[in-house]
Order: structure tokens, then sequence, then C-alpha cells
């Protein structure tokens, strides 16, 4: 199974995202995250077996760490190709997160998962291979929101009747 440590995110902050999808996806052709599956990724680790799905739990469960808000809003992307973005909302620069992001990096760790990469860009995703210009991406205004971080999620990424489904396996509360 595919695995990731995520913040899910709530309904109004989900609600006004996905208005911004609908803006974007009229226009451009791409391939846009579906509403259940919007959030962010603190880490994404891949194929795990049930063993060590278990060592990541128990690990994630470990992490004790305080609520704390964070803010999005600006439109940027990713290049996929010479006409294609991913296309995503930034999240500003903020050290809580960062610090909670090398908590998991540590957690991970522990459970045995191999680290690739330390590199975090924080964003929530809005598109794949989104074909846009940087003129036209640029010109697309969002309203900068306030996101409270509440918990940490492990997620299944799977494929349910051909649609990608993003499912929470288990969870732990922010302070």
């Amino acid at each position: 199974m595919r695995i990731f440590i995520a913040i899910l995110l709530p309904k109004l902050i989900k609600d006004q995202i996905y208005s911004d999808i609908e803006k974007l996806s009229s226009g451009f052709k791409g391939n846009y995250s579906s509403y259940d599956n919007l959030h962010l990724t603190m880490y994404y680790i891949g194929e795990v077996d049930d063993l060590q799905l278990k060592r990541i739990v128990s690990e994630i469960k470990k992490i004790n760490f305080k609520k704390f808000d964070f803010e999005i809003g600006k439109i940027g992307s990713f290049k996929n190709s010479s006409s294609q973005r991913l296309v995503h909302l930034q999240v500003k620069p903020n050290n809580v997160l960062k610090s909670l992001h090398q908590q998991i990096i540590f957690c991970l760790k522990n459970a045995g998962v191999s680290i690739t990469s330390t590199d975090f860009t924080p964003h929530i995703t809005l598109g794949r291979k989104v074909e846009i210009s940087l003129e036209a991406l640029y010109s697309l205004v969002t309203e900068e929101m306030t996101v409270s971080a509440t918990r940490i999620s492990v997620m299944e990424s799977k494929r349910i009747d051909n649609v990608l489904v993003y499912e929470e396996v288990d969870f732990q509360t922010l302070k």
C-alpha cells in the first residue's frame, strides 16, 4: 500500500480551495485534485507492507506537538514539462510547520523508513499536468486563509473503481 503523512484540511478551507480549483479547471486542462483528497503533505513514504505500516503508526503516535496555525493562499507551480505544471497553493514560511516536519522525519527513521529527502516545500496540490502559462498562472488571485493544524494523519493512497482515493489509516492529535 502507498502511504504518506498529511495534515487534513477543515471543510471551510476545502470549500474555498475547491472553488479555486473549479475556476482553474474551467479554463485550463489538467488533472485536478478532488475535494476529498485536499490536504497538506508532510512526507510521502510510498509502498509499505502491513508490518512497516504498524511501525509508522506507532512512531507517529509518539509525536507530542501543539496545535498551530499556518497561512496559505498564493498560487504557485512546479514544472511537469514544457507545457504542463503542478499547480498548488503555497504555504507561507512557518518555523513551527518546519519543526513538525523534522519531528515526522525523525519518527519515520525510527520506524525504519528509508528517507530519500528531507527537503520540504509545503504546498496544497490543486492540479497536476495543468496546461497553463506562467503569465496566466500568476494572474490568478486566491483568498489568503489561515489553517489550524490539529492532527497529523497517516494516509493511504489507492484506486477504487479507477478513482484516486486518499484514506486516513490513523492519526495523532496535536495538543
